[in-house]
């Protein structure tokens, strides 16, 4: 990773989902500009992304639904333990990002997996905006992905979309995330060193997070310091997965983020947050593109349970 300042904001609008193809006179600016951020501290803000407000906003209020009935009932969709599926209910400090140094996440999760239908007896709106999000999440990554191959002047520069054919089916772990960080009142005890998300890089290729107005989530640069990574309003967070990494021999950079708890009045509030985690198809074998060794083939199912195993 290079030393950042910061986080750089880059207009898609050259390639924004309003548009049918991209704009000839632009797209190679929009390339060029991806490419040195994931190349560097490995997140971007994209603005002019072409997903509506309308979308994002259902999702924030579905979910906040959700999230504010009994917990009986939302353990009803939980997640199944046994790592058979991901979606599903994910309840407070049954995740541990950062199981070296920290306990439990003080969060709650609910997993989508789009050809899943929980959650409709109860909150039926929240699967369906859900669904609805997912897909335009799906159309903008596949973008994206065909940007990241073009900067990397990859022989064929739709590599990485032609392996995200089956997002959305069951052959594939793409999984849309609503994340609620209840608040934290004078009447809750945190165990020492927790924090609502611990240090950890994301396991796929792709991520995409949109943020309420809470904040709270940082960013870890090459000299160990960690900066704020302020919602933006109207952008799309987007951070380079483990698994891309390790596909572009490190060329793409996965960077290490976390959320932590606020020392003011945001503390009492709760955080939302929505995000799309982008993987290739489960049984694409995921080989250095540079036709090195350095990292052994491996399938994006395998690599997903080992790192599961270690989160739960």
């Amino acid at each position: 990773m290079a030393n950042v300042a910061e986080i750089p904001v880059v207009d898609f609008s050259a390639y924004s989902l309003d548009r049918e193809s991209a704009d000839p006179d632009e797209f190679q600016k929009l390339i060029s500009d991806v490419h040195n951020a994931f190349t560097t501290i490995g997140f971007t803000y994209l603005k002019n992304h072409g997903i509506s407000k309308t979308s994002i906003e259902n999702v924030f209020k579905h979910s906040k639904t959700f999230f504010e009935l009994p917990v009986e009932v939302k353990r009803k969709y939980a997640r199944p333990s046994d790592f058979s599926s991901n979606h599903g209910y994910v309840g407070i400090e049954v995740e541990t990002l950062n199981p070296a140094e920290r306990p439990g996440d003080y969060k709650e999760a609910f997993n989508c997996m789009r050809f899943h239908d929980k959650v409709q007896d109860d909150v039926p709106e929240f699967l369906t905006s859900l669904h609805e999000l997912c897909d335009k999440c799906t159309e903008l990554t596949n973008r994206l992905l065909e940007v990241m191959g073009r900067g990397l002047n990859l022989e064929d520069p739709m590599l990485f979309v032609k392996a995200n054919k089956l997002a959305g089916q069951a052959e594939n772990d793409t999984t849309m995330r609503s994340l609620y960080y209840p608040p934290i009142g004078d009447d809750v005890i945190l165990k020492p060193n927790q924090i609502r998300c611990g240090e950890h890089s994301d396991y796929g290729s792709l991520t995409l997070l949109f943020q309420d107005n809470g904040g709270g989530l940082e960013v870890k640069t090459k000299d160990g310091d960690f900066i704020s990574a302020t919602p933006i309003e109207g952008t799309v967070l987007v951070n380079i997965g483990d698994l891309m990494q390790r596909w572009t021999t490190d060329k793409l950079v996965s960077t290490v983020h976390r959320v932590i708890i606020p020392d003011n009045q945001n503390r009492q509030s709760t955080r939302q947050s929505i995000t799309y985690f982008s993987h290739p198809d489960s049984n694409f074998v995921v080989k250095c593109i540079d036709g090195s060794d350095k990292y052994p083939p491996i399938t994006d199912a395998v690599y997903l349970r080992q790192r599961y195993a270690v989160t739960y």
